[in-house]
């Protein structure tokens, strides 16, 4: 007879904190979010101006080179509450519509440069990536579909902080919405602790063609991680858990792990829980991955010549952050607190590179 599988290390109950936040405590969004003023603006715009004149390639820009000494102290104090008391802070009210492509990735980086250090996020080293719908196949199991205009379920991204600056919305639907894993995992563990405790056990994922050397084309991660006496959540794409099964030797799905993740994705959609806060162009979302996790629904663009749906989103590490569990190697290229940790696995000769415009043209 096969021996149990060990118990995963697991807290004592529910978590509970500032954390675990339910939507009703924040359904007044633009009561909290950071409002650019026309002097923070100005800051930027100036701090931007600068680095171009100084000749000075985006990817080399520094905190310390773009001084922003009205706003920064605000920027600190958003990058708080995201790191250690909610997991999330809005930025609002930059006016992209008038700035060309290169000066708009200039402000985004070197704002975002003030809440932590950018990492590849894709196998291309893309340092910035569009989140815009290029035509990419949801049935083409070697590529992610956050380039199509379908839907994301409740998922995290390998890295400490996302970053998403939005640029145009939708026609119709592609509604964002964030959740507390605390909450759902607090949920779970008072209804249904045994299925709680399955997603303490690893869970096989689909690399979506992602395969670093020498690896196979799926991993297994658990949602849920207990470690130092904190906790971790990494919420795949659904779909990513599905199309595992296209891999004769990635382990089965079990029953258990079935209802489990079926129970966790109900109550991320659940009102209770997930916050919807719809993006308008010049807003730029930060979300802790390792506690909140993140969706959108489906969505219709405006037909030409009206821009699509365009998101641009950066992966920043925080060296001040979380220590890490273990686990999370089976994706990411490094943990270590304190330095440059997260991001995609890519070639080492391949060069870090920003994209100004997506990969294929809008229209």
């Amino acid at each position: 007879m096969t021996a149990p599988a060990p118990r995963a290390p697991m807290p004592p109950g529910p978590l509970a904190g500032s954390f675990a936040w339910q939507a009703a405590a924040f359904k007044d969004y633009d009561a909290w979010a950071l409002h650019v003023t026309s002097a923070d603006i100005a800051e930027i715009e100036n701090a931007a101006a600068a680095t171009k004149a100084a000749g000075l390639d985006i990817r080399s820009i520094a905190q310390a080179d773009f001084p922003l000494p009205g706003l920064a102290p605000k920027l600190a104090a958003l990058r708080h509450r995201v790191l250690n008391e909610v997991g999330f802070g809005y930025l609002r009210g930059l006016p992209v519509s008038n700035w060309d492509p290169d000066f708009r990735m200039r402000v985004y980086w070197g704002v975002s440069r003030h809440i932590g250090d950018p990492v590849p996020q894709n196998r291309n080293g893309h340092l910035i990536g569009h989140v815009i719908d290029i035509g990419t196949s949801v049935d083409d199991m070697n590529k992610r579909i956050t380039q199509t205009n379908a839907e994301l379920s409740f998922h995290v991204d390998s890295c400490d902080v996302v970053a998403l600056l939005c640029l145009a919305t939708s026609l119709s639907g592609g509604e964002s919405a964030i959740v507390s894993g605390v909450a759902v995992h607090d949920e779970m563990m008072r209804t249904r602790p045994d299925l709680c405790s399955a997603l303490y056990r690893p869970i096989p994922m689909d690399r979506r063609g992602e395969v670093p050397a020498g690896g196979k084309g799926w991993y297994e991660m658990p949602l849920f991680n207990w470690y130092n006496d904190s906790f971790t959540g990494f919420a795949p794409v659904r779909l990513y858990v599905e199309s595992v099964r296209r891999f004769e030797d990635a382990p089965p799905l079990t029953a258990e792990l079935g209802e489990a993740l079926d129970l966790f994705y109900e109550l991320c959609a659940d009102p209770r829980f997930g916050l919807k806060i719809p993006f308008r162009p010049g807003d730029i979302q930060y979300l802790h991955n390792h506690v909140v996790f993140h969706a959108r629904t489906a969505y219709v663009d405006h037909p030409p010549p009206a821009p699509k749906r365009h998101l641009m989103r950066m992966w920043l590490s925080a060296q001040d952050g979380r220590e890490l569990p273990p686990a999370l190697l089976a994706k990411w290229p490094s943990i270590e607190r304190g330095k440059l940790r997260g991001g995609a696995v890519i070639a080492p000769d391949r060069e870090w590179v920003i994209p100004l415009e997506p990969e294929t043209p809008a229209y």
